[in-house]
């Protein structure tokens, strides 16, 4: 493993020494699928991602369980084969699989279905998506995976994405209407899913019998000559932009699900959700803001009531000269508003290498999270931990 690493911090050096001519990589331009037409408005475009990773320092804890142990681990983070494309003119699909964290240790494979959805395009201010994908919450959620501009993303959006069932929740089956307005300086959209499904264990001790539907909702704002994306056509989300284009964006989210029966004993439990971002990019310079929050109010005496929020702020400059982009991350997340010395705070320094844009690129980070004294994460002897990550990109 002490190989792997010196290995990858020589890749890291060369990246740096070698400047690359101005308006290119040095492996060439970015790469965006093989697309076969198939008739004169459809078409099916193959996508094949790959995200190798290695993770070392205090991602373990000893055998007593009192503090973090040094460690490594090297695998596969993300392996995506996507195929998108046209079935008539304003009717499109995509199917993705997802082969995520394989080889990582204590942690199970398997293939899953990522997205399976059709999309009805009648007008910019209106389509309807059918089919399982992303629920509309959380700026840096949505963003792909692919354009992020650090590693991992924030604790707390993570912790919200999983608010609304037990599998791949913030992925699941919806029917969602959405649109652009204002000669696309306003986004919406509205997702109506099934969220809790029967006989799923909500937490310990308590299962779900019947619930009402999840209803999600996203309102998008940008000034004119800021809209993100092409003349005002809704374009794909990114948090690390390669120097080009402008844009500013002010996001609201909501999310909501009432009535989440519990089997066991028919008491029931409300959850909700309030998002507020607001993210930035001119040129080489990104910045990012977002603020969530969630409740978990539940009847059952037994129950404790939940009101986690966090926030983070993060920011980028892209060196063109030599494909750089040194990026920075600052979060707190409050695991329980209601109970006292729960936040932990987490600040990640790293630095991005694009050899080809987004289609062949190197992450690295280095994060380091301190916990209060009744946080989870926070262990006996330990109240802090450092982990170094490393993440390659193919996206072809």
């Amino acid at each position: 493993m002490r190989g792997l690493i010196v290995a990858i911090a020589a890749v890291a050096a060369v990246a740096i020494s070698l400047p690359t001519p101005a308006g290119a990589f040095l492996l060439g331009e970015p790469t965006d699928g093989y697309k076969l037409k198939l008739g004169a408005e459809s078409d099916i475009k193959l996508r094949v991602r790959l995200q190798p990773r290695l993770d070392f320092g205090d991602i373990r804890t000893n055998r007593a369980g009192t503090a973090y142990s040094s460690h490594d681990d090297f695998y596969s983070r993300r392996t995506r084969f996507e195929t998108s494309g046209h079935i008539t003119e304003k009717l499109k699909f995509n199917v993705t699989f997802a082969a995520d964290k394989w080889e990582k240790k204590s942690q199970d494979e398997e293939i899953y279905l990522y997205y399976a959805y059709l999309d009805y395009k009648f007008s910019p201010a209106l389509s309807i998506r059918f089919g399982k994908h992303k629920l509309p919450y959380s700026r840096v959620s949505r963003v792909s995976s692919s354009k992020q501009l650090l590693v991992e993303r924030p604790a707390s959006t993570e912790k919200a994405k999983k608010l609304f069932g037990n599998y791949h929740p913030y992925n699941q089956p919806a029917l969602k209407v959405e649109g652009r307005a204002m000669h696309g300086l306003m986004g919406y959209a509205l997702a109506v899913a099934e969220g809790w499904e029967d006989g799923e264990t909500i937490r310990s001790g308590r299962s779900v019998d019947d619930a009402d539907l999840l209803y999600a909702g996203r309102l998008e704002l940008s000034p004119p000559g800021w809209v993100e994306g092409k003349n005002g056509k809704k374009g794909k989300k990114s948090d690390a932009h390669l120097g080009e284009g402008r844009h500013l964006t002010f996001g609201l989210s909501l999310a909501s699900q009432d009535s989440i029966e519990y089997r066991e004993n028919g008491y029931e439990e409300d959850r909700e959700l309030f998002g507020f971002d607001v993210s930035f990019h001119r040129g080489p310079f990104t910045l990012q803001f977002e603020y969530i929050r969630w409740e978990e109010d539940s009847d059952d005496p037994a129950v404790d009531e939940k009101e986690p929020e966090g926030w983070y702020v993060q920011a980028g400059y892209f060196f063109e000269r030599y494909a750089l982009e040194p990026a920075v991350r600052y979060e707190v997340y409050d695991q329980d508003t209601d109970s006292s010395s729960m936040e932990e705070k987490t600040t990640t320094v790293g630095v991005n290498w694009y050899a080809k844009g987004h289609s062949v690129k190197l992450g690295m980070n280095w994060v380091h999270t301190s916990y209060d004294r009744n946080a989870g994460g926070r262990l006996a002897r330990d109240d802090d931990r450092d982990v170094f990550q490393v993440q390659g990109q193919f996206y072809f």
